[in-house]
């Protein structure tokens, strides 16, 4: 397990370091207050700060709240009994993804792009490895509203368990959840690309821990 967890986390550190040194957290952001006619247009727009941002929120928690329901349920009806390891598995790692991105942003200190001068704000930009280190800004970093989308990549994880094809589709169906959240927020202002890297990266390996605790071991078993 340590060894695969060690792998993934290279991987999440090789394309961060990529946009970190392609700049593509600045270009991106330029790209998008160019577009909007130098201004956050989308900030308060209602599709980006109600629909997708307040519903979508939203949204996530309904899928938390139902398949808790689902198992508290599983331990009086007999047909979801043979659920609960999975019901109880996609909570934690869900919420647990979550959960981590939300306590990351406390500590990392990082700004969203609408702090900067560049962007409309008051701080001088400086890139995120800098932002790590000198820890002077907000709690932007990771994203945690992508992290509502993203964190339910521990579908993939239990299709690996059930050892069920559908699991590539749901893969897809989660990251394109992740990042329409993650885009409307870069749209917003709220975030750069590199926010919402790690987010799907902390979900990701939020999953893969779970999963390899929760899940693997019923699969040896049988």
């Amino acid at each position: 397990m340590i060894k695969k967890i060690a792998i993934h986390f290279a991987v999440l550190i090789f394309f961060s370091a990529g946009v970190e040194l392609l700049g593509l957290d600045k270009a991106i952001a330029d790209m998008i207050y160019k577009m909007e006619g130098g201004q956050w247009t989308l900030k308060d727009a209602w599709i980006t700060s109600v629909f997708i941002h307040q519903y979508g929120k939203y949204f996530s928690i309904s899928i938390a709240l139902t398949i808790l329901l689902f198992l508290v349920c599983s331990y009086w009806v007999m047909p979801l009994a043979n659920w609960r390891i999975t019901f109880r598995y996609l909570l934690t790692a869900s919420v647990g993804g979550t959960l981590v991105v939300s306590v990351g942003k406390t500590f990392t200190h990082v700004s969203c792009p609408w702090d900067f001068s560049r962007y409309g704000g008051s701080l001088e930009y400086i890139s995120l490895l800098e932002q790590l280190w000198v820890r002077n800004g907000s709690q932007c970093f990771p994203a945690g509203h992508a992290s509502a989308g993203f964190a339910w990549v521990s579908l993939y994880f239990v299709g690996i368990h059930l050892r069920a094809s559908w699991r590539w589709w749901g893969l897809i169906a989660v990251m394109q959840l992740g990042l329409l959240f993650g885009i409307s927020q870069q749209l917003r202002g709220a975030h750069f690309i590199s926010h919402d890297l790690w987010s799907f990266g902390t979900c990701w390996m939020v999953s893969l821990i779970c999963y390899h605790l929760m899940l693997k071991p019923y699969e040896l078993n049988q």
